[in-house]
C-alpha cells in the first residue's frame, strides 16, 4: 500500500462519537490519534480523521432532549460510538435517555458501540462498576433491539482499551486487511518512515507501506528481503529453543541509499502465534522518536491483529 493513496474505505461514510458533555469524547478521539487532549468541539460537531477514517464528534451539551432540528447530523451513520461517563452516576440516566431518543431518529441502522468510559484500571473490574454496567445493559435492551451493538470498558489511560472497540467496529464493516492497513499507514505517515512491514511467521506480508516514488519501491524491496530473512532466523532460534536476540540494523555509511538509516525488527506474540514488524527509518535521528512511541504502537498493533483471530 503506497502512502500517497489512501485506501478505499469500503462503504463507510460516517463514524460519530457522541454522548453527554464531559463524557470524554474529545479525549477518547485524541487518544486514538495519539494527540494531546482535550480537543475543543462545538455543539454543531467537528470533523477529525483517525487512521484515514473521517470521525465526527457531537456534544449533547447536557440537553435533556435531542435537538430534533439538527438530527440530519446523524443521517447515513455507519458506526456510532456512544460514551457514558461511568464515574458520573448522577448523569447516567440522562445519558441513557439521550441514547434512547437517538435510536428513534436514526435513518439507518448503524453499528452502535456503547463505551463505559473513564473505567480507569483501578476501578474497571470492581464489583460496583460491574453492577452499574449490567444495569445499563438491562435498561438499553429494548432501545438497542434491532441494532447490531456491543459494549466496551474504556479509559484514556489504557491505549488498547480505546483502540480495541474502534478496530472492532471497523472490522465489522471492513476486512481485517483494510483495518490493519489503516493502522499501519497512519504510523508510517506520522513517523515519516522509509518503509514498514508486518509479516507472519512464514514471512508472508500482512501489511506494508512505503513511499510512492522509485526510492520508496527500492526501500520496500530491501525491507521485504530483510524481513523474510529475519523472520526465518527468529523461527529457527525458536525451534532450537535458543534465546531470541533484539535486532536493529544500521545501514553502512558508504551505502548509496539511506546511509546510517536504521532497520528495527520486533517480534509480536499473540495467542502463541508469531508476527513480525520491520521498520526502516530515513535518518538515524528518527530512531529515538520511534523507540519512544514503539511500545504503544506495538500494543495497538497487537490488539488490531488479535481482533482478527
Amino acid at each position: 500500500m503506497m502512502s500517497e493513496k489512501k485506501k478505499k474505505k469500503g462503504s463507510i461514510r460516517k463514524i460519530i462519537f457522541t454522548g453527554l458533555d464531559n463524557s470524554g469524547k474529545s479525549s477518547f478521539v485524541a487518544r486514538l490519534k495519539n494527540q494531546n487532549y482535550p480537543m475543543t468541539i462545538t455543539p454543531e460537531g467537528e470533523q477529525y480523521e483517525v487512521f484515514g477514517f473521517p470521525i465526527l464528534l457531537w456534544d449533547f451539551g447536557g440537553q435533556k432532549k435531542l435537538p430534533l432540528e439538527r438530527t440530519h447530523f446523524f443521517d447515513e451513520t455507519d458506526i456510532l460510538f456512544y460514551l457514558i461517563d461511568i464515574q458520573d452516576e448522577s448523569r447516567i440516566d440522562e445519558a441513557l435517555e439521550n441514547l434512547k431518543a437517538l435510536t428513534k431518529i436514526l435513518t439507518m441502522k448503524p453499528l452502535i458501540v456503547v463505551c463505559f468510559h473513564k473505567a480507569d484500571t483501578d476501578i474497571a473490574q470492581s464489583h460496583k462498576i460491574r453492577q452499574i454496567t449490567e444495569d445499563i445493559k438491562k435498561k438499553l435492551k429494548d432501545a438497542l433491539k434491532g441494532f447490531e451493538h456491543s459494549y466496551a470498558l474504556t479509559t484514556i489511560f489504557d491505549y488498547a482499551s480505546v483502540l480495541a472497540p474502534f478496530t472492532f467496529a471497523l472490522s465489522k464493516l471492513l476486512s481485517f486487511s483494510a483495518v490493519l492497513d489503516s493502522f499501519i499507514i497512519d504510523y508510517f505517515e506520522r513517523q515519516q518512515l522509509g518503509s514498514i512491514l508486518v509479516l507472519d511467521k512464514n514471512g508472508v506480508i500482512l501489511s506494508k507501506s512505503t513511499g510512492a516514488d522509485k526510492e520508496g519501491k527500492l526501500d520496500l524491496a530491501f525491507c521485504e528481503v530483510t524481513g523474510t530473512f529475519l523472520s526465518e532466523l527468529y523461527e529457527s532460534y525458536d525451534k532450537q529453543t535458543m534465546p531470541i536476540p533484539n535486532i536493529s540494523l544500521k545501514i553502512p555509511e558508504n551505502s548509496k541509499r539511506n546511509p546510517n538509516a536504521i532497520v528495527l525488527f520486533e517480534r509480536i506474540i499473540i495467542r502463541n502465534k508469531h508476527y513480525y514488524l520491520l521498520m526502516l527509518t530515513k535518518t538515524p535521528e528518527q530512531f529515538d522518536s520511534i523507540k519512544e512511541t514503539l511500545p504503544e504502537f506495538l500494543s495497538g498493533l497487537s490488539k488490531t491483529i488479535e481482533l482478527s483471530l
